[in-house]
């Protein structure tokens, strides 16, 4: 993971340079016009110069003029004031970071304990992330409602932040990854567990983490039941609809839903998946509505879709959501897409 302060850096001197933009696929790849080489000055449309992840930090380099410097030594050469506060900025947390031994750190703990309190302070949410911060970037490039940013945060340090709560519950061997946190409250508003996306392509994309032993939903704090109410796979798609939860796993456990008849189930539009089949057939036996999507509709799953164009996403829900015979008619035919 990159160092807190080389990030801060590198953005604030990203943002100030030619054809600036973040990576949206991976947040940790930032891409502007070399400012040593200038790119090419035939056209302003170049820009080969990369900060790119490796070791903890940026490795600059331009696919012009083959420049490749590690990160300190590029901000010293493009913005010397810059790098003088880098300088002192990573002097003073490297000096907070160091840690004196305590008598009490060999010391066995009986297993992990749940400290109670509000964890998520620690941490900042989406919407409070500045809009060049790469987090912030991946976030709008997913089309999520800016509106609904407020509800997902980011932990640059997730296994740090996650012991914080739980003492040695995650090992800390290895490099500590920055995920998106998406939080279970229930419904007063109390935290009970969070679901952590990864950036790393080749890392394990979801982790969920529960302090109390409940069913994973997201969205309980929002939802109201009394209403006609959406409940889908991924917490991310449940943020496109309104009045709607996800439910982690989405094995069609519908034990911890209130008013359950109001309630529309929306999986994945995966119509060759098997799994996917039998949560749909459990769902339709328990005689409630679910969302057989259209055999042309263009993504697998709600965020997809909205990526790809398709707008109406409600209405498309509303026109083919089917209960009963119907239902079962509806997927049998579906599932031979």
């Amino acid at each position: 993971m990159v160092d807190y302060v080389d990030l801060q850096y590198a953005m604030i001197l990203s943002s100030r340079l030619d054809k600036f933009k973040v990576k949206s696929t991976n947040p940790y790849k930032i891409n502007f016009r070399c400012p040593i080489c200038g790119d090419s000055q035939k056209s302003r449309t170049k820009s080969r110069g990369w900060l790119l992840e490796k070791e903890n930090s940026f490795h600059y380099f331009c696919h012009n003029c083959g420049v490749s410097q590690q990160f300190r030594t590029f901000l010293k050469n493009v913005d010397s004031m810059s790098y003088n506060d880098y300088v002192t900025e990573k002097y003073v947390n490297n000096m907070k970071s160091e840690k004196k031994e305590s008598p009490l750190d060999n010391l066995k703990s009986e297993g992990p304990k749940f400290k109670p309190g509000n964890h998520l302070k620690s941490i900042k949410k989406i919407s409070q992330l500045l809009p060049s911060h790469p987090v912030k970037a991946y976030i709008d490039s997913r089309k999520i409602p800016p509106a609904q940013h407020y509800r997902l945060y980011y932990a640059p340090k997730f296994k740090t932040w996650i012991n914080s709560i739980i003492p040695n519950k995650l090992d800390m061997k290895g490099k500590d990854e920055p995920r998106l946190i998406m939080p279970f409250f229930d419904e007063e508003g109390n935290l009970f567990g969070v679901s952590a996306r990864g950036f790393d392509p080749n890392g394990m994309r979801y982790i969920t983490i529960m302090f109390q032993d409940r069913q994973k939903i997201f969205g309980l704090d929002k939802v109201d039941f009394n209403k006609k109410y959406y409940v889908l796979e991924g917490a991310i798609d449940s943020l496109f609809l309104p009045n709607a939860i996800a439910m982690a796993g989405a094995d069609g456990n519908v034990n911890g839903l209130k008013n359950v008849e109001n309630a529309v189930f929306v999986f994945d539009a995966e119509p060759r998946n098997k799994e996917i089949h039998k949560r749909i057939e459990k769902i339709i036996r328990a005689g409630h509505s679910v969302c057989i999507w259209p055999s042309n509709i263009d993504g697998k799953d709600v965020n997809e879709m909205v990526l790809n164009g398709v707008t109406n996403i409600e209405e498309i829900i509303r026109k083919n959501t089917y209960k009963g015979l119907e239902a079962n008619l509806k997927l049998m035919s579906w599932r031979k897409t």
